[in-house]
């Protein structure tokens, strides 16, 4: 399939421009979203899957050990030299140690970006801080390598910290401190077992996996303690213009010279969309963000601008540093997401030859690094 005989798709089905939220960097805030006390059960799946090499119990809760040598060929097939989940799933990226990789990269440009382990740290510090006769526990929703829950585990000593994702994390149980633990669950299908448990639920770029983004939230907000805080934090899939307002022109057939980076994102947004993950309403639910929802109050929101690539500049030799490497993290960040999601968008009819036209073509705009090139990622957070 050539670029000309898709080229009618990009013209006229381009999303409108979407609203922009101020940047807060780091997050101040006076309000938090909480939890109403009043909350239905859900449908889920009962007993998770500890990621331990012993069964245990906790409380009333059954848990299941994991052995990574004897349960690999349950949760894992190989396609392309790449290691994917064996379940049926909407999540369309990898799951090895390439993508290990990128995910903690992504973690590290969210440190260096925010300067912190999470936004609007005034209200999670709050809602964090011990409390006589309570169990401060934290839950972190699709929680990939694992790495935010342990840094929370480290930093919160008192509070027990909960990693959930429908994949096992690439960590050595004896490494782990001892307040953190690991379930295998799909949060599609509910955690009605967590319901009214946390004082702390962090969703973090995982609606490439949500058929359904407004159910998941409602399921994270069930699993919030009356006052608790959920944080939601999510990328946007259209790049920024250098004034971090337009969005950047994508590249077609008629327009060679603008952005291919900004065309590989549109066609990773179809193929999400075309495997069935909720993408394009997701975006329109994010855009109106969270107070219109029954089970939440006093929300917020904000925005973080990281540049893709080291082309953003400052006069602070130390803002600069940080700016350089924060662009250089999303920069390679984007090009193992490219990489990742490629067995995705062939399944949906682009070939091979294409795809890697495109990754080329992305590669060599990079390179130039000209003004159209200037562009921004944002990612938008809600509480």
């Amino acid at each position: 399939m050539s670029l000309e005989d898709r080229s009618h798709t990009f013209e006229d089905t381009r999303a409108p421009a979407k609203p922009r939220y101020d940047q807060s960097h780091p997050a101040k805030s006076h309000q938090g979203g909480h939890a109403d006390p009043a909350s239905s059960q859900s449908p889920g799946k009962q007993g998770p899957i500890d990621r331990t090499h012993a069964s245990s119990s906790v409380g009333s809760m059954s848990t299941i050990s994991y052995d990574s040598a004897r349960d690999l060929a349950e949760y894992f097939r190989e396609v392309d030299g790449r290691r994917f989940l064996n379940q049926e799933s909407t999540y369309m990226l990898p799951t090895d140690e390439t993508e290990f990789w990128r995910l903690d990269k992504q973690h590290a440009a969210f440190l260096v970006g925010l300067g912190e382990l999470y936004p609007c740290p005034d209200l999670v510090e709050r809602v964090l801080s011990p409390k006589e006769g309570e169990n401060i526990k934290i839950a972190d929703l699709g929680c990939g390598t694992g790495t935010w829950a342990i840094s929370m585990a480290r930093r919160y000593t008192h509070a027990e910290v909960i990693g959930i994702d429908i994949a096992p994390i690439p960590i050595n149980p004896s490494e782990l401190p001892p307040n953190v633990r690991f379930e295998l669950d799909d949060i599609n299908s509910g955690i009605s077992h967590h319901i009214g448990q946390f004082n702390l639920v962090q969703m973090r770029c995982v609606g490439g996996g949500l058929p359904d983004y407004a159910q998941a939230i409602t399921y994270a907000a069930q699993c919030l303690k009356p006052g608790g805080l959920l944080l939601v934090v999510e990328v946007d899939m259209q790049l920024l213009a250098e004034d971090k307002l337009s969005s950047q022109k994508m590249a077609t057939p008629n327009q060679p010279n603008a952005s291919w980076l900004q065309r590989y994102l549109y066609e990773f947004r179809w193929a999400y969309a075309l495997n069935g993950t909720d993408i394009f309403q997701a975006e329109e639910m994010l855009d109106r963000g969270l107070w219109d929802h029954p089970l939440l109050d006093g929300c917020g929101a904000g925005s973080l601008f990281m540049p893709v690539g080291p082309w953003a500049k400052s006069t602070d030799p130390e803002e600069n540093q940080r700016l350089r490497f924060n662009g250089i993290l999303i920069r390679q960040n984007f090009k193992n997401v490219f990489l990742g999601v490629q067995t995705g968008m062939k399944k949906n009819g682009i070939p091979q030859s294409v795809l890697d036209e495109w990754l080329q073509k992305c590669e060599q705009g990079e390179d130039q690094m000209d003004s159209l090139k200037h562009m921004s990622c944002l990612f938008f957070f809600f509480y």
